[in-house]
């Protein structure tokens, strides 16, 4: 019997390799189509379809919460520290809301990649 359920797991490996492949073949066909039609400003208005290369540069959300962590540090310092002021706070307000955009673009990003791992399975 385990050699038939070698078998099968072969069998799925191999389609599961498959699978990846022809993804890899759909992003490249999409990024050949991005390239051919980047500047033909009726290929992509109107029909909801959006490039895929351009989609995917926000495939990794938590370095955005990292950066906003790191944006929003400085701040902390010097709301922590003895030299705090009035002036501080408000020259603090404009990295404060950067960070928080970039922490919350980076949830929101990471809770849909989430969610469609999820509806794939």
């Amino acid at each position: 019997m385990t050699g038939g359920t070698a078998k099968w797991e072969v069998f799925f490996l191999k389609k599961d390799s498959q699978k990846k492949k022809n993804e890899f073949e759909k992003d490249m066909e999409d990024l050949q189509d991005w390239l051919d039609n980047q500047y033909n400003p009726g290929h992509y208005v109107g029909t909801g379809r959006v490039p895929r290369p351009i989609g995917r540069l926000t495939k990794y959300p938590l370095l955005l919460i990292i950066f906003g962590l790191l944006y929003f540090a400085p701040v902390i310092i010097v709301l922590v520290s003895s030299k705090f002021t009035c002036s501080s706070l408000i020259s603090s307000i404009i990295p404060v809301l950067i960070s928080i955009g970039f922490i919350i673009g980076g949830i929101q990003k990471y809770s849909r990649m989430r969610n469609r791992k999820k509806s794939e399975k």
